[in-house]
């Protein structure tokens, strides 16, 4: 873990939610998926700023989970099918819910998207689904 992160988990007073093996797992089952065009979103705990959603490398997620505070997966996935057509919604929830329960990763619903908690703090009280 970054010295940085580790400063900042004991700032903030964090509690860790997941550990690299749960990150492994869950990045390593999302990769396989790539082709479903799952977008995330995420959040620092070193930043206040919240990256928008994307179709992001999981790898790279894997990379930074020792520092990612929430992870947002959106179950809705747009396809463009031309400017006179509106985009096809598929909803992947039920994709995204078997990788969650197999490896049992707490998580929450936000609004209409599933967060995997990286870390909590004294004032976050998410209800565990």
């Amino acid at each position: 873990m970054h010295e940085r992160y580790r400063k900042i988990i004991n700032q903030r007073q964090l509690v860790s939610v997941m550990n690299k093996t749960k990150w492994r797992e869950l990045c390593n089952d999302f990769e396989a998926l790539h082709f479903l065009s799952i977008s995330v979103r995420y959040k620092l705990i070193s930043s206040d700023d919240i990256l928008g959603f994307s179709a992001v490398w999981l790898n790279e997620i894997y990379e930074e989970s020792s520092g990612i505070e929430w992870l947002d997966f959106n179950p809705i996935v747009s396809e463009y099918r031309g400017r006179l057509v509106a985009p096809q919604e598929t909803d992947r929830s039920c994709e995204i819910l078997t990788i969650l329960n197999r490896h049992g990763i707490k998580y929450s619903i936000e609004g209409s998207c599933f967060r995997v908690w990286g870390y909590i703090s004294q004032d976050t009280t998410p209800v565990f689904t």
